[in-house]
C-alpha cells in the first residue's frame, strides 16, 4: 500500500528524515510514534504531497508518488490536529462546502455525506453551527470532512488532543471501524494507550530514522533484553515489596508484574524460589519490557532531534 525506501529530507543543513525506509500494509491501522521533532510531521506531509523530499522512493497504491500525486491524493485524506472547518457554518453546510470544492458529483457526495454523518454520529446536529459543538463533536466533524472523498487511506495527526476521555473513546471506536470497510489508517499520537488499543503495527521514529517496527506484541517481546518480566496473579503490593527487599534484582512494576534484572538460570531460579516462599503465583515469564510507553522511552531517550 505505502512503500518508502531511503527517504531523505533536509531543511537547509538540518536532516529531518535520514534515509528512512518503511512499509505500511493495506487494511491495517498503523501507528507512527516519535518524540517531538523526530520527523513524524515531515513524513506525513511528504505522503500527502505537502512537502517535497530530496532523495529516495515513495510509492502509494504501487504508484510513484512524485509522478502520480493528483491521482493518489484523490484516494487519501488527511485529518489534521487543527480543526479544519468553518465555525460560522452549520455541520451540513461544512460537509456540502468541502465536498463541493473537491468536485464530488452530487449523488456520490450525498452517499458519502450520509456515511460520514452516520459513522461520526452527527445526525442530530446537522443544523447546528460548528462553533456551538463540543470539543469531541468538533473532532468528529473534522473526521467526517476527511471521509467525503471515500478515501482508501486516512492519515490522522493527533486527532484526540484536548478532548475528554469519553469523546476520545468514541473517536477511537470510529477509527477502528474503518478496518471493516478495508480502509488503511496511519495514526500519530503521543497517547500510548491509544496506540496500544487500536494499532495492528507500530513504527517508532527518532532523529529521522525508524528505530523499531512491528506488532506491539513482537516489540514488547525482546529475547535480547537483559530483563525478564514476571506476570503474576494480582498480589498485595506489600508482599511484592517484601520480596524485592530480599532480592535487589527484583523490581515491582505493579500488583500484577515484576521485573528481574538478569536472565541467567541461577538468578531466575532464586527469584522463583523467593516468590514461591511468599505465595506469589507466577502466570507467565517473558523477555522485554512491560508497556509500549516504557519501550518508547528506552528507545528515544537518546538522540532526540529538533526537526
Amino acid at each position: 500500500m505505502i512503500k518508502i525506501t531511503n527517504l531523505l529530507k533536509r531543511y537547509d543543513e538540518k536532516v529531518a528524515l535520514d534515509y528512512l525506509t518503511l512499509e505500511i500494509k493495506a487494511g491495517t491501522i498503523f501507528g507512527l510514534l516519535g518524540p517531538n521533532g523526530a520527523g513524524k510531521t515531515t513524513l506525513i506531509s511528504i505522503l500527502n504531497g505537502l512537502t517535497k523530499y530530496n532523495e529516495g522512493e515513495v510509492t502509494v497504491f504501487d504508484l510513484p508518488l512524485d509522478k502520480n500525486l493528483t491521482e493518489i491524493r484523490k484516494r487519501c485524506a488527511l485529518i489534521p490536529q487543527t480543526l479544519a472547518f468553518y465555525e460560522n457554518l452549520t455541520v451540513i453546510e461544512n460537509l456540502n462546502f468541502f465536498g463541493g470544492i473537491q468536485n464530488i458529483q452530487a449523488d456520490t457526495l450525498k452517499k458519502n455525506i450520509d456515511y460520514a454523518v452516520e459513522t461520526n454520529r452527527l445526525g442530530s446536529m446537522l443544523h447546528q453551527k460548528a462553533a456551538t459543538l463540543s470539543g469531541g463533536q468538533k473532532r468528529r466533524l473534522n473526521i467526517a470532512i476527511g471521509l467525503l472523498n471515500d478515501p482508501d487511506i486516512l492519515f490522522f495527526d493527533e486527532p484526540t488532543v484536548g478532548i475528554d476521555p469519553e469523546s476520545r473513546n468514541e473517536i477511537l471506536e470510529t477509527i477502528m471501524s474503518f478496518k471493516k470497510v478495508n480502509k488503511t489508517v496511519v495514526y500519530t499520537s503521543h497517547y500510548m494507550p491509544e496506540i496500544e488499543k487500536i494499532c495492528d503495527e507500530v513504527a517508532i521514529i527518532n532523529a529521522g530514522k525508524i528505530i523499531k517496527q512491528g506488532s506491539i506484541e513482537s516489540m514488547l517481546t525482546n529475547e535480547s533484553a537483559d530483563q525478564l518480566i514476571f506476570e503474576i496473579y494480582e498480589t498485595p503490593l506489600a508482599a511484592l515489596q517484601e520480596c524485592c527487599l530480599k532480592m535487589s534484582a527484583l523490581t515491582v512494576i505493579d500488583d500484577s508484574s515484576l521485573m528481574l534484572e538478569g536472565k541467567e538460570s541461577n538468578t531466575v531460579s532464586e527469584a522463583l524460589a523467593l516468590l514461591e516462599a511468599h505465595s506469589v503465583a507466577v502466570k507467565n515469564i517473558r523477555y522485554g519490557t512491560t508497556t509500549l510507553e516504557s519501550l518508547f522511552i528506552n528507545l528515544t531517550s537518546k538522540g532526540r532531534a529538533d526537526v
